[in-house]
């Protein structure tokens, strides 16, 4: 693809890597505690494709030539998110291996349910530090991204801004309806709120 062309698409490149990256964030700070199991591995699969996709956007944004250095750190960023998602998405899965009569871990190890139980907690013990984790990771991220996104912003014409601010909204309210939209995510700290200001 010819660079012109990442250059007339950049604003919508990273409208779309910043609406989706935001709204994983907000999904990942949902309470999943009293989520069942299958629930939850639904609930992170889609902050997956949500992550997938602001990272294929942050991804088309870089091949621009007015792509700093901080906007590929941000793409490093995203795909560890990504990566420790996946991680708590498998502890979940194998949980679910262990749990309950159709458990087929559990069957195939010719063991009692309650004898998977201890191991099927053990899952859920690691996805739950995993996400922990990467509350904690969000807050310290929540800076450099939010003067990276402001440094894009001014970056672009005048024309171009607008492009973006019309991409971002439509984007927000396509995924909020899409991913989710019958709940409604707390706040998390202030420190850590990415909520669009534009």
């Amino acid at each position: 693809m010819p660079v012109q062309d990442f250059n007339l698409n950049r604003p919508i490149h990273l409208a779309r890597r910043d609406a989706y990256f935001e709204r994983a964030v907000e999904m990942l700070y949902m309470p999943m505690q009293d989520m069942d199991t299958n629930k939850r591995i639904h609930h992170v699969e889609q902050v997956l494709a949500l992550l997938k996709t602001a990272q294929f956007h942050a991804f088309f944004s870089t091949k621009s030539p007015q792509s700093t250095q901080e906007e590929h750190d941000l793409l490093h960023f995203l795909r560890l998110i990504s990566h420790n998602v996946q991680s708590a998405h498998s502890m979940m899965q194998h949980q679910t291996h262990l749990e309950g009569e159709e458990g087929f871990l559990c069957q195939f190890l010719d063991a009692r349910p309650e004898e998977c139980v201890l191991p099927a907690m053990h899952y859920r013990r690691r996805a739950d530090d995993i996400f922990h984790g990467l509350w904690h990771l969000l807050r310290l991220g929540h800076k450099p991204y939010r003067k990276l996104q402001q440094a894009n912003i001014t970056s672009l014409t005048e024309a171009e801004r607008e492009r973006y601010k019309k991409a971002y909204q439509s984007f927000r309210t396509e995924i909020q309806n899409k991913y989710d939209s019958d709940q409604t995510p707390p706040q998390p700290p202030s420190d850590a709120t990415l909520i669009p200001q534009i």
